[in-house]
């Protein structure tokens, strides 16, 4: 079973195992994952650098009937502003120059872009997971994650509602988060002098860096990886979280009535949305789909992408980041 490490070095073995594979996603094997999130997600330059700040209404003004030389209604509104800090992911991937000596000739360089493969998919996979599940008290530096903004069932008759429970308990159960995107509704925020969005990286050439452990320095081919965004949820309804989905038998599982009633608290009713799950969910998605079980259930072919089921208009994409051993809430 392959794992995913921070501050882990690329061995003298490892290159040496890894020379004459040119297939890196072949060499990423099972420990590939399917995030269409970063697919999906926009992301737009933050308005104030290295924080996002939005206003969200919080009281509209309305007028009232009135007769010739009667009182004219006097009306205002009121706004909450919201800020959302930006937050840096990076990492460095310091390779010594010494462990591509025993390389083949020419051999050094798929070598280093093979690294560069395997660290992308990495943390990709981490920023994705961080994105859902992170922690802000356990780990001040990161996000707020999504399930923190959406860590309990909105009880009946709260308006907008914005957490749906389908019944299922214990620590085996899943999500499945609808979003709306766009700048009115959920989306991802760069500082614009940061560079170009998403997650990058740049190769620093040789430099002479301290050795991990004692004293003294060692010359390193370096790789920096960094992402900068902020999570703006710029209308609160464009994140409705499906929660306590049950990944096993046959009750509380997949309920596409709640999936029906969830899109329509959507800003705009499902328009820009999508939504998102783990292999085992989908499964009961395109069974119910391939099974004609709901007419709400179509299964479209997109252009280089592959059949995708849709729910009353909304495709359901992968995102593996998402687990099947949630614990439920309440």
């Amino acid at each position: 079973m392959a794992t995913i490490l921070a501050n882990a070095a690329l061995t003298w073995a490892e290159v040496v195992k890894r020379a004459g594979f040119d297939d890196d996603a072949a060499v990423i094997g099972d420990l590939a994952q399917m995030n269409d999130f970063i697919d999906e997600c926009p992301m737009f330059p933050t308005t104030h650098g290295l924080y996002n700040k939005q206003l969200q209404a919080k009281r509209l003004g309305k007028g009232g009937f009135s007769k010739a030389y009667g009182p004219t209604t006097d009306i205002s509104s009121q706004t909450d502003e919201i800020t959302e800090p930006v937050k840096l992911y990076e990492g460095d991937s310091n390779v010594d120059d010494r462990v591509f000596k025993g390389v083949p000739q020419g051999g050094a360089y798929p070598l280093r872009d093979g690294e560069d493969s395997l660290n992308l998919e990495g943390m990709v996979q981490d920023l994705t997971y961080l994105i859902i599940y992170n922690h802000e008290g356990d780990t001040p530096d990161g996000w707020k994650g999504l399930w923190r903004r959406r860590p309990t069932l909105s009880p009946a008759g709260t308006v907008p509602p914005v957490c749906w429970g389908l019944g299922g308990t214990g620590s085996d159960v899943t999500s499945m988060p609808i979003f709306e995107f766009g700048r009115r509704g959920f989306y991802l925020a760069y500082p614009a002098n940061s560079g170009v969005p998403g997650l990058k990286n740049e190769d620093r050439g040789l430099n002479k860096i301290p050795v991990p452990v004692g004293s003294g320095s060692y010359w390193a081919w370096i790789r920096h990886y960094e992402f900068w965004a902020a999570i703006v949820l710029r209308d609160n309804r464009a994140l409705q979280r499906l929660a306590n989905i049950e990944t096993a038998g046959a009750s509380n599982i997949f309920d596409p009535t709640q999936f029906i009633k969830a899109k329509n608290w959507l800003p705009s009713v499902g328009r820009n949305a999508v939504a998102f799950c783990t292999r085992t969910l989908k499964a009961q998605v395109d069974n119910n789909a391939y099974g004609k079980v709901n007419v709400y259930m179509t299964v479209r072919e997109v252009q280089n992408y592959g059949p995708i089921t849709f729910i009353a208009g909304v495709p359901v994409r992968m995102m593996e980041a998402l687990l099947d051993t949630e614990t439920a809430i309440t």
